[in-house]
């Protein structure tokens, strides 16, 4: 018998069911893209029944959702949460940083395309997770900004704040998106450095 608060057995093999599932259908909407991915596909692939599949999951945007949630929006955020380390950051700093997101858009660029076109066929479930995690990355950026401009000597009312934080965003999600999710051939690094001396005088001026 299970001590209280550890996993039973009968929990431990729905985790690790639910795992497969999650990584068999990251691999299929990598491949294939979301159209052309089933439910049928993500369970052969995870050897998985229909049953089980739907025991787990509403359907297979419900899987794409946690999926993209999991490999993208969280370690975004947790990235988010490292520019509080910065102090006052430099343009190499922030250089770096934008390395940092850069790469996270590369490594989830397969699923990210995936979600994409999810958004245009299954709509308001989709969109409420966009914009939830959105605006979870706006109240975590919008912090470090008010922070950030404090260690430098000025103080800022919380709309401004957001309003930086919105500014930085949309540059860098914008240029990750045209250059990962639609593949547009331009020249990355100058045109990160053009967004860290952007967030540079976001971050360090009135």
């Amino acid at each position: 018998m299970a001590e209280a608060g550890t996993p039973s057995l009968r929990e431990n093999l729905k985790q690790i069911t639910r795992r497969k599932l999650l990584d068999a259908a990251r691999e299929a909407f990598e491949e294939h893209g979301y159209a052309k991915t089933s439910a049928e596909e993500i369970t052969l692939r995870a050897g998985a029944s229909r049953a089980t599949f739907y025991l787990h999951f509403g359907g297979k945007h419900d899987v794409l959702a946690e999926i993209v949630a999991e490999a993208h929006f969280t370690p975004v955020l947790e990235l988010v949460e490292s520019l509080g380390s910065m102090g006052v950051p430099t343009v190499e700093e922030i250089r770096a940083w934008l390395d940092s997101f850069d790469a996270i858009y590369e490594r989830t660029r397969g699923i990210m395309r995936a979600w994409v076109q999810a958004g245009g066929r299954e709509g308001a479930p989709l969109r409420a997770l966009a914009d939830e995690m959105r605006e979870k990355f706006l109240d975590a950026m919008a912090a470090k900004v008010s922070a950030v401009l404090g260690r430098a000597g000025y103080e800022v009312a919380p709309e401004d704040a957001r309003m930086r934080a919105l500014m930085m965003f949309i540059e860098v999600e914008r240029l990750c998106f045209y250059l990962h999710i639609r593949g547009l051939d331009f020249d990355v690094k100058a045109s990160l450095d053009l967004v860290a001396r952007q967030w540079s005088s976001i971050l360090a001026h009135r």
